[in-house]
C-alpha cells in the first residue's frame, strides 16, 4: 500500500490545543459558542450510533458521540481502525481533560452537524456520504475564517490521534511499537533502609 493514499488531507497549520479552550482564542469563538449552545441536542433515537456500538458515553451526548464517529469513517477511509473505537477514544478522553477544551469541542461538534446548509447541503452532517463529509471538512480546512480552520484542526488532531496511536495501523507507519514491547524493563523495588531519626 502506498503510503500517499493515508496521508492526512490537509496540513496542520501551527497552533496548539490546550485547556485554555481553542475557540475562545478564534475570532468569532464567542460568537460560534452562542450559536452552538441554541442548537438542537438530538435525542438518542436520531442518533442511534452510540447505542449501536454498545458505548456507554463518559463525557459526549449521543448527537456529539455520532458527530465524531461520522468526522472518523470519513477521515479514515482506507485505516485499519473502526470510527466507533475512535469516537470513543475521544469520548474518553474528553471525559479527563474536561474544560474548556471539552466544552469547546463540543459547541463544534454541534456547528459541524448544523452548518452544512452554508456549505449547500440539505442534509446535517451525520447524514452526508463520507466523501460528501470529507469535501465539507475540506471547506473548514480552508476557510478564510479562523474559527472554521481552528475546529478543523482539533476534529483532525483528535481523530487522527487516536486512530494513528492504535497497533493496528503499525503496519503502515512502520512504528513498531513503544520500547517496553522490545525491551525487558526492571522495575524498581523499594528500600527499607529501616528507621529513620
Amino acid at each position: 500500500m502506498e503510503p500517499e493514499r493515508y496521508a492526512a488531507p490537509h496540513p496542520i497549520e501551527s497552533g496548539q490545543l490546550d485547556r485554555r479552550g481553542f475557540l475562545r482564542q478564534a475570532t468569532g469563538g464567542t460568537v460560534a459558542i452562542a450559536v452552538a449552545s441554541i442548537l438542537p441536542a438530538g435525542c438518542t433515537a436520531d442518533y442511534p450510533q452510540s447505542e449501536g456500538d454498545g458505548v456507554e458515553l463518559a463525557s459526549l451526548s449521543v448527537k456529539e458521540y455520532a458527530v465524531v464517529r461520522a468526522a472518523a469513517e470519513a477521515m479514515l477511509e482506507g485505516v485499519p481502525v473502526a470510527p466507533a473505537e475512535v469516537a470513543t477514544a475521544i469520548d474518553r478522553e474528553l471525559a479527563a481533560v474536561g474544560d474548556p477544551v471539552r466544552s469547546d469541542l463540543k459547541s463544534v461538534l454541534r456547528l459541524l452537524e448544523h452548518l452544512t446548509m452554508l456549505s449547500g447541503h440539505r442534509r446535517t452532517f451525520t447524514e452526508l456520504q463520507p466523501a460528501e463529509r470529507l469535501s465539507y471538512l475540506r471547506g473548514w480546512a480552508t476557510s478564510r475564517l479562523s474559527l472554521r480552520r481552528g475546529a478543523y484542526q482539533a476534529i483532525r488532531g483528535f481523530v487522527h490521534y487516536f486512530a494513528w496511536n492504535r497497533p493496528e495501523t503499525r503496519q503502515l507507519t512502520g512504528f513498531s511499537g513503544p520500547l517496553r514491547e522490545h525491551v525487558p524493563v526492571t522495575l524498581a523495588r523499594s528500600v527499607d533502609y529501616g528507621e529513620v531519626r
